[in-house]
Parts: C-alpha cells; sequence; structure tokens
C-alpha cells in the first residue's frame, strides 16, 4: 500500500469508504454502508421506488454529535438526488422515486459526520 493510501486510510474524510469484504462486514462498516431497496429487475423510462437506508443492519447514532448529513443516489456515476439530514430525525432513511433511461447499477452515497462517505450498490437488470 502506498504512502498516500496510508494516509488517506487513516483519514475518515479522504475518499469514499465501502466494506472491504461486503459478505463478511464489519459491525462498523454495517452501520455505515448505505443499503439501496429497488426492484431487481425495471423497465427503462418507467418509475420504481429506490428506498436508501444507512444502518439498516446495525443502528447508526442520530445525535448532535454523530449523525449521517446526507444521502446522495447515483445511477453509474450520474447523479439522481441528495438529501440532506439533521440529528432531530428518527433514522437516516429516505425514499426516491426514480424513472430512468439508461441502467446502470445504483449506487448510494452517505456522509457521517464523524466517519465520512460511505458508498453501497445495487445492479438492476432489464
Amino acid at each position: 500500500m502506498s504512502d498516500e493510501a496510508k494516509t488517506c486510510e487513516a483519514d475518515p474524510f479522504c475518499g469514499v469508504k465501502s466494506a472491504k469484504d461486503p459478505a463478511n462486514a464489519t459491525d462498523f462498516e454495517k452501520k455505515h454502508t448505505p443499503a439501496i431497496k429497488a426492484p431487481s429487475a425495471v423497465k427503462t423510462g418507467e418509475f420504481f421506488t429506490v428506498t436508501v437506508e444507512v444502518g439498516k443492519e446495525v443502528p447508526h447514532p442520530n445525535e448532535p454529535g454523530h449523525f449521517i448529513q446526507w444521502i446522495e443516489l447515483y445511477s453509474g456515476q450520474t447523479f439522481i438526488a441528495r438529501v440532506d439530514l439533521t440529528p432531530v430525525m428518527a433514522d437516516a432513511v429516505v425514499t426516491i422515486p426514480v424513472r430512468l433511461q439508461h441502467l446502470h447499477p445504483l449506487k448510494a452515497v452517505a456522509r457521517c459526520n464523524l466517519h465520512g462517505a460511505w458508498a453501497g450498490e445495487k445492479k438492476l437488470e432489464t
């Protein structure tokens, strides 16, 4: 691992993190990685609902000193939506109606005010 990669790994606000081994994610990784709920098969041009939840398996704190600041949704590299959150909200869960003309994997990015940005992904089929 390069010195730059080691430095970035030690800085919670450097880059976007994800579970190193999603099948065996740690509780810390589960607490921060956004989970995406959407139909596995969708049709281009038709609306469907996407729900993104941070802390689905292991609850993430939601208090003034430690909370999810925002959640963004992408289709591949294309920005879809961003929802800003505050510590007075019950949970870091957002539901977004989506209509896509091109089907790419959905990617959600969520930012914890203490532990930086974390990403989760879901593949779509036609």
